[in-house]
C-alpha cells in the first residue's frame, strides 16, 4: 500500500470512526470507487491497525479525564492498582464502570464474525446498513433529552447498548450512532450519553489493534515500506479523530445531529449510482 493510499484511508478513518457514519461501509466504498488495495489483506491489515492507534490518541486527547478515571477505576477492581490507605471509593464511578464494562464485553462477540462481516463488498448491503444505520441516528434526533446519568444507569440499558454495538460491525452501520441511539432512546442524559460512547470506542479500538495487528501477521505481509505509512496514519488519522470529535460535539450541544441522518441516506444513494454502474 502507497503512502497517499493509506493517507486517504487515515483520514476516512480518523472522521468516520469518531463521527457517526460507519468507516467500514466507506472503505468499501473507496475500495470500489477509487480502487484503493483492501485493508482486509496484506498491508491492509497494519494500516487499518494504524488506524486504531490514532482514532484511541483522539478520543485520549478529546477526553483526557475521562478516560484517566475509567481506566484507573478498572484498574482498582481488576487489581492492577492498589488503593492508598484512606483513599474513598466513587462506588457510583465503579457502578458505572461495571456497567460499562458488560456492554464492552457483550459487544466483544462481534470478534466472532467481524471477519466475515468486513469481507461484505455487495454495495446492494452497504446500502441497506447505511439506512439501517441512519435510523439508529432518527433515534437520537426524536423526543427530549433524558436525564439518566450514572446514577440511572441501568443493567438493562448496558446490556442493550453492548448488543447493539456487537451487530453494528457490518459495513454502513456505526457502534458509536448504535449506541448514541439507544442511549438516547433508554433515557441517558445527553454528555453521558457521549461519555459512554467514546469511552466504549476506546476501549473497542484498543481490542481491534490488536485483533488487526494479529490478523496481519497470521494472514498478512509487512514490510519496511510499510513503515512510513503507518506512522503517517497513526497522525493523520489521530488529527482528523481529534477534529471529528469536536464537530461531532458542536453539532451534539446544539440538536443538529439529524445532518447525519441525511448523510448515510445520501452516501447510501452514491453507493446505489456505484453499483449500476458497475453492473
Amino acid at each position: 500500500m502507497s503512502i497517499w493510499e493509506a493517507v486517504i484511508y487515515a483520514i476516512f478513518g480518523g472522521i468516520a470512526e469518531m463521527l457517526p457514519i460507519s468507516f467500514s461501509g466507506h472503505a468499501v466504498l473507496l475500495h470500489d470507487a477509487l480502487h484503493l488495495p483492501s485493508l482486509q489483506q496484506g498491508g491492509g491489515f497494519f494500516v487499518r491497525a494504524s488506524i486504531c492507534v490514532g482514532v484511541c490518541l483522539a478520543i485520549y486527547l478529546s477526553f483526557p479525564s475521562d478516560v484517566r478515571r475509567f481506566s484507573g477505576e478498572l484498574r482498582y477492581m481488576t487489581g492492577l492498582k492498589k488503593r492508598k490507605r484512606g483513599d474513598v471509593i466513587d462506588r457510583v464511578m465503579r457502578r458505572s464502570v461495571v456497567l460499562c464494562s458488560i456492554a464492552f464485553i457483550l459487544s466483544l462477540i462481534s470478534l466472532f464474525f467481524l471477519a466475515g462481516a468486513e469481507r461484505i463488498e455487495r454495495l446492494l448491503l452497504v446500502i441497506v446498513f447505511f439506512v439501517l444505520n441512519a435510523g439508529f441516528l432518527y433515534l437520537c434526533c426524536r423526543g427530549q433529552t433524558g436525564n439518566k446519568d450514572e446514577r440511572g444507569f441501568t443493567l438493562i440499558d448496558a446490556i442493550l447498548i453492548g448488543l447493539g454495538r456487537m451487530l453494528s460491525v457490518f459495513p454502513g452501520m456505526s457502534a458509536l450512532g448504535t449506541s448514541m441511539g439507544i442511549g438516547r432512546a433508554r433515557g441517558l442524559a445527553l454528555h453521558y450519553n457521549l461519555r459512554i460512547a467514546f469511552m466504549l470506542t476506546f476501549a473497542q479500538q484498543i481490542v481491534l489493534f490488536f485483533y488487526y495487528l494479529i490478523r496481519g501477521i497470521a494472514f498478512g505481509s509487512f514490510a519496511g515500506a510499510l513503515i512510513l505509512p503507518c506512522l503517517l496514519t497513526i497522525l493523520v488519522s489521530a488529527v482528523f479523530g481529534y477534529l471529528a470529535i469536536q464537530y461531532f460535539r458542536y453539532l451534539l450541544q446544539r440538536g443538529k445531529l439529524r445532518v447525519f441522518v441525511y448523510y448515510c441516506i445520501e452516501i447510501a444513494a452514491v453507493a446505489a449510482v456505484l453499483a449500476l454502474i458497475n453492473s
